[in-house]
C-alpha cells in the first residue's frame, strides 16, 4: 500500500514519542509542482512520475482550476487523476484522525499537502501564502486548505451533478449563479466507488483530475471548477467523518 505525508507521520507517532523525532528518521525532501510539471515536459512515462511523487511523499492543496491549467503545462490525465486522489485521501485520514481526539499531527509540515501556487509553479509552505498546518482551526482538522468550506455549509436540501453544470455552462448561465447552486446544493455522483456508492470502509473519491481538466475543455469556468472542487473535498471530508 503507498504511503502518503500523513499515513507516513502517524506510523512515526510512536517513534517520535520514543526519540523525540529525528534519530530514526529525517524529513522527505519534497517534489516541487514545479519539478512534477518539468518531469512531465520532458517525456518522462506517466507512471515514473506518479512513483517519483509518491517516493517523495508529497501531496499537493491543488484547487479545481488548477488541473486545467497543469494540463495545459503537459500534465497528463492519469497523473492529473492521481494527484487529485493523493490529495482526497489524505484529507480524509487527516479527518478521522481528527475526530479521534488527535489534535495535531506534531511538529511536521511536511506531513501535510502542501499549498500549491500553479501560476507560478511554486509549491509549499514558506513559499506560498497559507495558513500554518499547525495552527489550531476550531471544527477543523489543521492543516486544512483556507479555501475548503468543512464544516460543509449547510445545503438548501437541493443536489447538483456534474452534468448539471456541465449543462448550465452549455446554456451560458453566470458563473455566479451556478457557484451560488454548487455551494448550498449536495454534489450527487461523485463520492463512493466509481463514483456511485460507498462499498468499504474508505469513501473514494469520484470527482477526477482529469475530470476537472474536462470540463474546463468544455467551458466551465474557473471559479466555477474553484467552487465544484471545495465543496467536493468538504462533502467527501464530512462523509469520512462520519458526521
Amino acid at each position: 500500500m503507498e504511503k502518503t505525508p500523513l499515513r507516513l507521520a502517524i506510523a512515526l507517532i510512536p517513534l517520535c514519542v520514543l526519540s523525540g523525532c529525528g534519530t530514526f528518521y529525517a524529513p522527505p525532501e519534497l517534489l516541487p509542482i514545479s519539478k512534477v510539471v518539468e518531469l512531465c515536459k520532458s517525456n518522462t512515462p506517466p507512471p515514473l512520475i506518479i512513483q517519483r511523487i509518491r517516493d517523495s511523499h508529497t501531496t499537493y492543496a491543488l484547487r479545481g482550476s488548477d488541473f486545467p491549467k497543469l494540463k495545459a503545462d503537459g500534465v497528463p490525465d492519469s497523473v492529473l487523476d492521481y494527484l487529485q486522489k493523493s490529495f482526497a485521501d489524505d484529507l480524509a485520514l487527516q479527518t478521522r484522525y481528527w475526530i479521534t481526539g488527535e489534535i495535531s499531527l506534531g511538529g511536521c509540515s511536511w506531513c501535510y499537502p502542501q499549498p500549491v501556487n500553479v501560476d507560478k509553479l511554486e509549491s509549499g509552505y514558506g513559499l506560498v501564502a497559507a495558513t500554518p498546518p499547525r495552527r489550531y482551526q476550531t471544527k477543523r482538522p489543521m492543516g486544512t486548505p483556507d479555501w475548503l468550506p468543512f464544516p460543509q455549509r449547510p445545503t438548501s436540501g437541493a443536489s447538483i451533478s456534474v452534468s448539471d453544470i456541465q449543462q448550465m455552462s452549455r446554456d451560458r448561465v453566470p458563473d455566479a449563479q451556478i457557484i451560488e447552486r454548487i455551494n448550498y446544493s449536495s454534489l450527487t455522483g461523485v463520492i463512493g466507488v466509481n463514483g456511485v456508492s460507498t462499498v468499504r470502509t474508505q469513501s473514494v473519491p469520484g470527482l477526477s483530475g482529469s475530470m476537472l481538466a474536462l470540463l474546463h475543455d468544455q467551458g466551465v469556468g474557473y471559479s466555477v471548477l474553484d467552487a465544484l472542487q471545495a465543496q467536493f473535498l468538504a462533502q467527501f471530508m464530512t462523509t469520512a467523518s462520519g458526521i
